[in-house]
């Protein structure tokens, strides 16, 4: 069991039993401590992009803000012009961000394979959070106008055969590596009962909390982990002090934006709502640094 491991479960044990003393947490408050803690450590896990990039590649910074900033641009654009379509896909760039950040120090002798694991994993993830979820989802989405459109995601009639189908394939894909030696037992046994976990948690749990402890203790966390083991074999003097004066000055512009466009919304200064606001940011954000943590995986 990894560090982060630990972590989930101890957080999993802790939260049960908060839940099971106070039943009455409304959603005002699940959001408020949510937003709190994906703002905290979220934001920051892709907050020095440009830093990894840079160490890895000679592109010059105009070339690559204008290719960062247009592809945030774009995926922008794609809201406004298709909602849903640019939905499902940030649900798939997703999958595929989060498959890569858990499995990417598998060394596969055939490397093609390596996106179709990352993708089936990720895929697994989000479908097993709608999967037991999907009232809920169908309710908050219900809510406003504009957020209903993602009703056809969550209430698809092969919902569950996907399910059902893409946890069977993660499961035997993991097993046909393991007999092909791509890696060891040991691992095989980590990911099996980080998957039952993750199961678990969103069986329990509300969507928002669940998503929340999945998403800061299994991916933030654990990607922050991973750039500061590569700045630390770059610099050997590179101290944890370091790592937050890179993260600071990104992550609280992008937190004061973030806070200022939700008030223009809540003001109704922008006419969306806040929840497709906030899928809308971000999307925007990840799809870039999707991109960006993909070259740094591949070039690691």
């Amino acid at each position: 069991m990894n560090v982060f491991t630990f972590i989930f479960v101890v957080c999993l044990y802790a939260l049960y039993h908060l839940l099971e003393a106070y039943t009455d947490i409304s959603i005002e408050r699940e959001l408020a401590v949510s937003s709190v803690l994906i703002l905290t450590f979220g934001i920051p896990h892709g907050a020095i992009d440009h830093v990894l990039f840079f160490k890895k590649n000679t592109v010059s910074q105009l070339r690559f803000y204008g290719v960062y900033l247009g592809l945030t641009l774009l995926f922008l654009v794609g809201w406004m012009i298709e909602p849903l379509w640019s939905f499902v896909f940030f649900l798939v760039l997703s999958a595929f961000h989060f498959g890569e950040s858990q499995l990417n120090d598998l060394k596969l002798k055939r490397r093609i394979m390596r996106p179709v694991l990352f993708l089936t994993w990720g895929l697994t993830l989000l479908l097993t959070l709608i999967y037991y979820n999907t009232e809920e989802l169908i309710g908050y989405t219900g809510f406003f106008n504009d957020t209903e459109v993602f009703q056809a995601v969550y209430s698809h009639a092969l919902l569950f055969e996907a399910f059902i189908a893409l946890n069977a394939l993660t499961g035997v894909t993991l097993f046909v590596f393991i007999e092909r030696a791509s890696f060891n037992w040991n691992r095989l046994g980590g990911e099996l009962f980080l998957l039952a976990l993750i199961h678990l948690t969103f069986f329990l749990f509300p969507f928002i909390i669940g998503f929340t402890m999945y998403f800061v203790v299994l991916h933030s966390m654990r990607v922050m982990s991973h750039e500061f083991e590569f700045l630390k074999s770059e610099d050997a003097g590179f101290s944890g002090r370091d790592f937050l004066k890179l993260l600071m000055p990104y992550s609280l512009l992008s937190i004061f934006f973030t806070v200022i466009t939700f008030w223009l919304s809540w003001m109704e200064v922008i006419p969306v709502s806040i929840p497709l606001l906030a899928l809308i940011i971000i999307s925007a954000i990840t799809l870039p640094h999707a991109v960006v943590m993909h070259l740094f995986y591949k070039q690691s």
